[in-house]
């Protein structure tokens, strides 16, 4: 149960008055503390309160999710561990006083002669290219997956992630965000679950959500979905998306060809995997005539439970880490390319300290291995690398409760026990004057 201390009370999240707290809080300007660390020190990092679709809830400060303990709901791994210490500050600049987030886009949103020919193709952005000051479209799409809090994982989820709460998820994510100098949640389009019985409300919805590309046929908006199929048109290729029964999404073949040449790992993946997704976030245009068009696409794999993964054996790990009830967030790439590393997952369930594994690939050079060490060196976290390919997966790091429990075996019967040493149980040591 989180805890956080709001001037001299202690409250809970399950607290009967929670958004009563909460809105006495946003209007004094409060910043209450998390309480995760109270194991280890007194006191923890701040948080601060916004106001989201009617709804108070409190947020970290900008940097601060490596403060917080690693079994905290607050808590982020450092940003040098993804591709979002590339971006963040830069690409994404959050500003407290108004509650925004503004991203800058290194794509288009709109039609115009010199954007056009490079419309097709959706590289991997090489630091050359793009120094991180914009978001390219898989940059945008990780954001948003960590945003929506689609990157972490508890053993409770399990079963749990349906496309109905991946969507609502990723558009609570979109809120309060800012790009192109307009709200992201009007330039973004996700559908929503499809259902004959409700057939006719949700194409509604669709044209009201779709109503910017009526504006002009030079408007573009971003649609982030699942992909059902690919398949040949009369002229070139139409894109299905789930959800979208009634809309093809026509391809250029110019388009099709980018997209099977830089997309290759990505459409195998999808085809060896058939518990897996593959997620599209795409700027589309529609012509005077009402045809659909793909105009950029970028593609990501994800499995059964819509965590992304690169590889066969990140997919192996994922599972591996699920099949054994573990607690972990996926490190996300962002404008990172592949020849850069980065802690694949950070396990959370280790004891007071995170533990990042890596994957070396098979086929990565010398100095892919010395850039996962100063990675390592630079965290100060526990690590654990698998040469993928080159030899079978290592055994997982063990839980806290797993050391615990080998500790005990060799302590004394007199020695108290590392639970027995731990948070107390009584609430009153939280509570002392609790009052509304």
């Amino acid at each position: 149960m989180q805890k956080y201390l709001f001037g001299s009370h202690i409250y809970s999240s399950e607290h009967e008055s929670w958004q009563r707290i909460l809105q006495k809080g946003y209007a004094s300007k409060l910043r209450p503390v998390c309480l995760c660390l109270v194991q280890v020190q007194e006191g923890g990092p701040s948080l601060y309160i916004a106001l989201s679709r009617g709804q108070y809830q409190l947020k970290r400060l900008p940097y601060s999710g490596p403060l917080h303990a690693p079994h905290c709901d607050h808590y982020e791994p450092p940003p040098e561990l993804s591709g979002l210490g590339q971006v963040s500050g830069s690409a994404i600049r959050e500003d407290l006083e108004s509650e925004t987030t503004t991203l800058t886009l290194d794509f288009a949103l709109s039609k115009g002669r010199s954007r056009q020919a490079a419309a097709g193709s959706e590289v991997e952005h090489e630091s050359v290219r793009n120094d991180g000051t914009k978001l390219t479209m898989r940059g945008l799409l990780h954001f948003l997956m960590d945003e929506a809090g689609l990157t972490r994982w508890t053993p409770a989820m399990q079963g749990r992630r349906s496309w109905y709460v991946i969507r609502r998820e990723l558009l609570k994510a979109s809120g309060s965000k800012m790009a192109k100098g307009q709200p992201l949640r009007a330039l973004l389009h996700i559908p929503e679950t499809f259902s004959t019985d409700r057939a006719q409300e949700i194409r509604q919805r669709q044209r009201e959500s779709l109503a910017r590309l009526a504006e002009a046929t030079s408007a573009r908006m971003i649609l982030l979905g699942e992909v059902k199929a690919i398949e040949d048109a009369r002229f070139g290729k139409s894109l299905i998306v789930k959800h979208m029964p009634d809309t093809k999404l026509m391809m250029t073949d110019q388009l099709h060809k980018h997209v099977l040449s830089r997309f290759a790992h990505q459409l195998q993946l999808w085809s060896q995997i058939e518990t897996s997704h593959l997620m599209l976030l795409a700027t589309m245009s529609r012509s005077a005539q009402g045809v659909m068009s793909i105009e950029a696409a970028c593609f990501m794999n994800v499995n059964d439970q819509w965590l992304p993964f690169e590889s066969l054996f990140e997919w192996e790990l994922l599972d591996s880490l699920q099949g054994a009830h573990r607690r972990f967030t996926k490190g996300l790439r962002y404008n990172l390319p592949s020849s850069k590393p980065l802690a694949s997952v950070v396990l959370q369930d280790t004891g007071n300290a995170s533990t990042a594994l890596f994957m070396v690939p098979q086929d990565a050079e010398g100095e892919y291995e010395t850039a996962v060490a100063e990675l390592a060196e630079q965290s100060l976290m526990e690590t654990w690398i698998w040469r993928a390919g080159a030899e079978a997966m290592p055994p997982l790091p063990m839980t806290r409760a797993e050391r615990d429990t080998a500790l005990s075996v060799h302590q004394p019967p007199d020695a108290p026990s590392m639970q027995e040493t731990a948070l107390p149980t009584s609430d009153h040591a939280y509570f002392p004057q609790e009052t509304e």
